[in-house]
């Protein structure tokens, strides 16, 4: 049977910019309800500093409560001294992040394009050093709030710069939800022959309602990875008008429909997507944080 690999971002992506704050207990339920429903890769946290991202201030807590599950811990990186962190608190894996257009990389990191690149390649050699996998993520890798359709030629000067430090995989993003299946043929096609042995993921947001024919369309050009979240929660809080993430009941049922295993008991994730839903409705305040 044909299979996929589905990482879920709810606890990072799907929490980072939530209409309130999701204590670290409610996020140990919630990673311990993905695990029981069968994911076993999950975009755990962030180690980018509070003051940019306040509702995510607690990663190294929430690692240290959830060791004992068989899953691999993906943290999103944007330096060195986050890959120092996540590799204390046991993550797995990191994220980098860099965007392929260069006003979404100025207004998501306050830095340009090449200034990101740089320190990603100085985070890339200490990842290695100690022993982290390396995930090179690309927003805007379809289309940019400020810039519009995003020319594939973009995206391909990032996958260069990303497969020069030695990834081992890489991302794609439709931060604002816009691909459309023509689209993620082009550059699936286009990437793919440019990556040869590091495979490809595709992180997709759901503006319109056609991320699932986005899927589609990458499987059936070779894409076996892709990213969700629980009620399509998230965003990016530095793209205007992004919608929410791809739904990962939504995302597993249609696999599954198509004989296409996944691993994942689709039918243990309403009780997840019913709990944190009712956590978030307390709008809770983020804590505060000194530095």
């Amino acid at each position: 049977m044909e299979s996929v690999r589905i990482t879920d971002v709810t606890p990072r992506d799907g929490l980072q910019d939530a209409l309130g704050y999701v204590p670290v207990e409610d996020k140990v339920a919630l990673v311990n309800g993905l695990y029981a429903a069968g994911i076993r890769t999950i975009e755990v946290t962030s180690f980018v500093h509070p003051k940019w991202i306040p509702l995510l201030p607690d990663g190294d807590q929430l690692l240290s409560r959830v060791q004992g599950l068989n899953v691999e811990w993906v943290a999103l990186v944007p330096n060195a001294k986050g890959v120092s962190r996540a590799s204390r608190a046991g993550a797995h894996t990191v994220t980098l992040v860099v965007s392929a257009s260069e006003s979404h990389n100025r207004a998501n990191l306050n830095r340009s394009q090449k200034e990101t690149l740089a320190l990603l390649k100085e985070a890339t050699l200490l990842a290695r050093k100690v022993g982290l996998r390396v995930r090179g993520a690309i927003s805007t890798a379809f289309a940019c709030p400020f810039e519009g359709v995003v020319p594939l030629s973009s995206v391909q000067n990032v996958v260069e710069a990303y497969l020069k430090m030695g990834v081992d995989e890489l991302g794609i993003a439709d931060t604002i939800g816009t691909a459309t299946p023509a689209q993620v043929k082009q550059r699936v096609l286009a990437l793919r022959d440019m990556t040869q042995s590091v495979p490809i993921g595709l992180h997709l947001h759901d503006r319109f309602g056609w991320a699932l024919a986005n899927v589609a369309m990458a499987y059936e050009y070779g894409v076996r990875t892709f990213e969700s979240a629980v009620a399509g929660l998230g965003g990016c809080p530095y793209a205007p008008g992004a919608a929410g993430n791809l739904d990962t009941e939504r995302l597993v049922a249609f696999f599954h429909a198509q004989g296409i295993e996944t691993g994942i008991d689709v039918s243990r994730l309403e009780a997840v997507r019913k709990d944190l839903l009712a956590v978030l409705e307390r709008r809770l305040p983020a804590p505060s944080t000194a530095g």
